[in-house]
């Protein structure tokens, strides 16, 4: 097996922070991580002299390479080596792009600029950001066979996966005079001799690649003197003191995503704190729920938003003057008041979004095939194209209408503007009473609707590993509850005032500052409020609480790079952990890397690591 690293980088360009390359930190890396291969692939650009310096310095294969940023993501792209001044030009024309646009390059600019893009290796940033998109790998055809991922974990994933591509894992490390120990992460491949075309060939296998020389894909290193780690359950095992916490902090920071659940992190220590806590956990949990059962209200409060029930008033009142002043001085009209289109009122501009959403109904019924016999057994599929060819013809006679009227009354507006400009008459403001009407039967029944959703009541029940978690809904109580949900700085004390009236408190909202966005009105209506019961349907005691945040967080690691657990047995009994909590883990650590420290051998030994 070769051990290879096929991703240094060592001029800082313009996508990097500053660094100064040292080449004998390179050849220190280069002995230490006892590589077969490197590469040079630098961000966007490619410097020929440097690289040859390197070559012929590092005593080992060096290939030279390119990183590209491509359609939003980024490629790695090697060449043979045995054309230098061709592979140079090409890779200083990606560069002028970069200097002279600062974006991705498209696949055709790529292709234009190297060729056949077959003669090359490509390597794209796959389980690992920024990735390449699917619409982009398909232009590429064959070309690609491996991608590169982001952790061991990804690389086992995609070495599982029959559809994903080979996984490479590599350093992408700076050599730099900053470089403090060298780089774990490279990948060992199956082949003889190291040549251009012997890492294409094994590239395309994925029995040809390893994260380890004798131990395939079960261990993988960490640790720059060589300590390795199990792909699955490990657990380290020491007396107090002895640098097991010390050991998990260094796995913590040697990984990008990193689930770490320190030692008595979660055990409840004051009660009032603990369940504040613990009912934020619960909300983020079941966010989702809260999203769902707060959808309909955000509907209503979106179409309320904008009515002003105070403007309208106004306006009201301002006809109702206008009109007397008119009467008043009616006996006074001059030749541009008697002019009939001095007191015009303008034709009703009704939308038509009741007959959109029947046309759009319709057409969803006529196209629909996963449900075609049920639809056909009730209605004809000639009947349901003639109604939906009269819904258009109807829609479009509306439309039309719609835009007379509309042209008319800007028409007449104009009009009547410069008969006012001119006469001495008082005119007659213009007031949309039915509009008026709808904003006022819309308040209303917002209120309503409002005032049914705060009505306290459990709106549902969900298991939850051995445990029910329960969603009740309510009034919030006080400011400082609107201020939790807000989780800013915002002073709702005020806003609050209104709270009983729904309609006031959404104008009250509206003159909070920016900080509380319209788009979150909807949460500050209703309280959702979640508890969590026991077996026994009692409330979840301190200690079932920090049982049910262990088996939480442990869930939550599987979008993780790593678990690190650290002295479990330090808060929780072995009985729970022998019952519940190994069974997770195991079960989770067939899909990542989990390392539990412990100073019980019996807790060690019940876990059954790998």
């Amino acid at each position: 097996m070769k051990k290879i690293d096929l991703h240094i980088h060592t001029v800082a360009s313009a996508s990097d922070a500053p660094f100064e390359f040292d080449l004998d930190k390179l050849l220190n890396y280069v002995f230490d991580a006892k590589l077969d291969a490197i590469a040079i692939t630098n961000h966007n650009l490619f410097r020929k002299e440097q690289f040859s310096e390197i070559s012929s310095k590092v005593g080992i294969p060096c290939f030279p390479g390119i990183e590209i940023d491509l359609e939003k993501a980024q490629i790695l792209l090697y060449a043979n080596g045995s054309d230098l001044d061709s592979l140079a030009s090409r890779c200083d024309q990606i560069e002028s792009h970069f200097s002279a646009n600062d974006h991705s390059t498209s696949f055709e600019q790529l292709r234009a600029i190297y060729g056949d893009l077959s003669e090359y290796l490509i390597i794209p940033h796959y389980d690992k950001k920024p990735a390449i998109q699917p619409d982009t790998l398909k232009k590429f055809g064959d070309s690609i066979t491996a991608g590169e991922v982001s952790s061991a974990k990804k690389f086992i994933y995609s070495i599982k996966d029959r559809e994903r591509l080979v996984p490479v894992y590599f350093s992408d490390c700076r050599i730099s005079d900053q470089l403090i120990s060298s780089p774990t992460r490279q990948t060992f491949i199956d082949c003889g001799q190291i040549t251009f075309g012997a890492i294409r060939t094994c590239l395309s296998d994925k029995t040809k690649v390893a994260l380890s020389a004798s131990d395939g894909n079960s261990l993988f290193q960490v640790f720059e003197d060589g300590q390795m780690l199990s792909t699955g359950l490990n657990v380290v095992l020491g007396e107090r003191s002895s640098g097991k916490s010390h050991t998990l902090r260094r796995l913590a920071k040697a990984f990008e995503q990193v689930k770490f659940i320190e030692q008595f992190s979660i055990v409840s220590r004051d009660e009032e704190e603990d369940k504040r806590k613990f009912n934020e956990h619960l909300s983020r949990g079941n966010s989702l729920h809260s999203r769902d059962y707060l959808a309909p209200l955000s509907v209503v409060i979106d179409d309320v938003l904008n009515v002003d029930l105070s403007d309208d008033e106004r306006r009201v009142e301002a006809y109702l003057e206008s009109l007397l002043r008119y009467a008043n001085e009616i006996d006074k009209l001059d030749t541009f008041s008697r002019a009939a289109l001095y007191q015009e009122e303008p034709f009703d501009e009704v939308e038509q979004t009741g007959l959109a959403d029947l046309i759009k109904s319709t057409k969803n019924l006529v196209r629909n095939e996963e449900f075609r016999d049920v639809i056909e057994r009730h209605l004809k599929p000639d009947s349901l194209k003639a109604l939906y060819v009269e819904l258009m013809q109807l829609y479009t006679q509306r439309h039309n209408e719609l835009q007379k009227k509309q042209w008319v009354n800007e028409l007449v507006r104009e009009i009547k503007g410069k008969l006012q400009v001119r006469s001495a008459t008082p005119s007659v403001a213009e007031v949309d009473f039915y509009q008026t009407a709808i904003n006022r039967r819309k308040v209303a029944k917002f209120s309503r609707i409002v005032q049914q959703a705060r009505k306290e009541r459990e709106i549902s029940r969900k298991p939850l590993r051995g445990f029910e978690v329960v969603a009740s809904v309510g009034p919030f109580s006080g400011a400082g509850e609107l201020k939790a949900v807000s989780k800013s700085q915002v002073a709702f004390s005020e806003a609050f005032k209104s709270y009983a009236d729904p309609y006031a408190f959404l104008q009250a909202l509206k003159d909070i500052d920016d900080r509380v966005p319209a788009s979150d009105y909807h949460k500050y209506f209703v309280s959702i409020d979640y508890k969590i019961l026991n077996k026994d349907g009692f409330p979840a005691s301190g200690g079932q609480r920090s049982e049910f945040f262990l088996l939480q967080e442990i869930e939550d690691a599987k979008d993780s790079d790593i678990l690190l657990i650290d002295e479990p047995e330090s808060s929780f009994d072995n009985l729970f952990l022998k019952n519940e909590v190994n069974a997770i883990i195991k079960s989770l650590s067939q899909t990542m890397p989990v390392v539990v420290v412990t100073h019980n051998n019996t807790v060690g030994a019940s876990i059954r690591p790998d």
